[in-house]
């Protein structure tokens, strides 16, 4: 469903910043841009044929957001594109502010992107409702989860997170045909869900609906296989698909 520029965490330079992607037609959904993931965006020529981009960010630490000036700077000069920033309701969130103040810090005024709220925002046809949740990561830092309705399906990508309460919600209400991303660790980080609690909450056979990212490193993601979880992986360019047969 979701493909993914990166499926690492701040410090996994390999796999990079998790960030993904929807595209249909001319018309793409970004979710994060990390510091690592403008330079992958290019790499993988993901704007191809894009006319149109919407842009999530479900926190603002810089492996999720530090990307973000350099993307619209490209997309305005090179593509003549204005983005679309999706942001949580104005009632509830001072994301928007925020996001504004980062990038005009940067040198990004606001008369290069817009700024639309979650449940207004129209993206692509099949994508029904479109929403952002609260979730626990860290103190002083708003975080969220991102609840999309396609058609055929439910999708949650649950950003940085170590609120199990939330992912308890999300199996309760699970459908046979719903999809989960979600962040993982092997314990130690108080500001992330671990394996073993992603295994306590999901039963073995509704493993296969979650998909694990943001790695630090090899081993969790062998462990979250071991586990009976999915495993969200990197699109690789041209160029390294090249390397890695001249490799073998």
């Amino acid at each position: 469903m979701l493909k993914f520029i990166g499926v690492g965490n701040l410090e996994n330079r390999e796999l990079g910043n998790t960030s993904a992607y929807i595209k249909q037609d001319d018309t793409m959904l970004l979710i994060d841009c990390g510091t690592l993931t403008f330079q992958r965006i290019l790499e993988l020529d993901v704007l191809e044929d894009v006319k149109n981009v919407f842009i999530a960010i479900t926190h603002n630490h810089p492996d999720h957001i530090g990307g973000l000036a350099s993307l619209i700077y490209y997309l305005t000069l090179n593509k003549h594109i204005r983005p679309s920033i999706i942001v949580p309701n104005e009632d509830e969130s001072s994301q928007s502010g925020n996001l504004i103040d980062f990038l005009e810090i940067q040198g990004i005024p606001m008369s290069d992107f817009d700024i639309v709220e979650d449940k207004q925002v129209k993206i692509f046809e099949n994508l029904t409702s479109f929403s952002y949740a609260y979730i626990n990561h860290c103190e002083n830092l708003d975080s969220f989860a991102i609840e999309m309705q396609f058609d055929d399906r439910k999708v949650y990508y649950v950003g940085d997170n170590n609120d199990e309460n939330y992912l308890q919600m999300i199996l309760n209400n699970l459908e046979e045909n719903d999809l989960i991303y979600t962040d993982c660790s092997l314990g130690g980080y108080n500001v992330h869900i671990s394996l073993q609690d992603l295994a306590n909450i999901f039963p073995e056979e509704k493993r296969k609906q979650v998909y694990c990212m943001h790695f630090a490193d090899y081993q969790i993601v062998e462990e979250a296989k071991r586990l009976g979880f999915n495993i969200a992986e990197k699109e690789h360019s041209k160029a390294e698909y090249l390397q890695r047969i001249m490799s073998h």
